[in-house]
């Protein structure tokens, strides 16, 4: 059974259009921030992560689906969990409900590099293993 990361978000203001609604291209950054926290929560160092650590792990794809509008000044919840591994990337999908329902699904995929030589390598051991509890079955193959 997996586990989920659960956090929430606030869509403020200056992420919205005259009309109150998010602009589309926000929800990227959002994910990324939701990211950063659930690097640390899985017992990552951030700046070992993002900084300093042999391995560096940038986005190669992303995608949303959107499906409801996200309003300013309102939360939503936020569950995450990694859907897919290969040898060299991980996927990582970003769920926002507000009351139950879902508003859009984020997923990235993220690509184990070389921190100095910026070539493609298999992901050390020790990321798929701090990863796997939150990897989900039920959405595995959902690429």
């Amino acid at each position: 059974m997996s586990n989920c990361f659960k956090t929430q978000i606030k869509i403020k203001f200056h992420q919205a259009d005259p009309a109150g609604i998010m602009y589309f291209a926000h929800i990227f950054s959002l994910a990324h921030d939701i990211f950063e926290q659930f690097i640390v929560h899985c017992g990552f160092n951030w700046n070992e992560w993002f900084l300093t650590g042999p391995t560096a792990m940038p986005i190669r794809q992303t995608e949303c689906d959107y499906l409801r509008p996200f309003k300013a000044g309102e939360c939503y919840d936020v569950e995450v969990s990694v859907t897919d591994f290969s040898s060299s990337t991980i996927k990582v999908q970003y769920e926002f409900f507000k009351n139950q329902n879902k508003h859009a699904v984020v997923k990235m995929v993220h690509i184990g590099l070389d921190s100095h030589t910026f070539q493609k390598i298999n992901l050390p051991e020790a990321i798929r293993q701090k990863f796997q509890p939150y990897f989900n079955e039920d959405t595995h193959g959902s690429k």
